[in-house]
């Protein structure tokens, strides 16, 4: 413990302190809104993605999230939604 505070320059004290510090706000809040996330994705059978998982939580749920922290939060949590579809669009031809 010693050397590991020597090695950070952190006071011992102020480690401990550290440890028995609750939770940040920031941190509960991204904990929530991971499960909803989660929630989200396992009703869409694992099909959604960034955006229709925000699409959902702020049009369906009524939440105020952005679509970056959508983002950072499933990229974290390792949940990603199926590729586009793989059927090929009509191309126009022109005359």
């Amino acid at each position: 413990m010693q050397l590991a505070c020597r090695l950070l320059s952190v006071a011992p004290s102020g480690y401990y302190e550290w440890r028995q510090r609750p939770p940040s706000e920031r941190s509960v809040r991204h904990a929530w809104l991971t499960e909803q996330i989660r929630a989200v994705h396992a009703a869409s059978r694992g099909t959604y993605g960034i955006r229709r998982v925000h699409a959902e939580l702020t049009l369906g749920l009524g939440l105020h999230v952005g679509h970056n922290q959508v983002g950072l939060l499933m990229a974290r949590a390792a949940i990603k939604g199926l590729p586009g579809s793989r059927r090929s669009r009509p191309r126009h031809e022109t005359p």
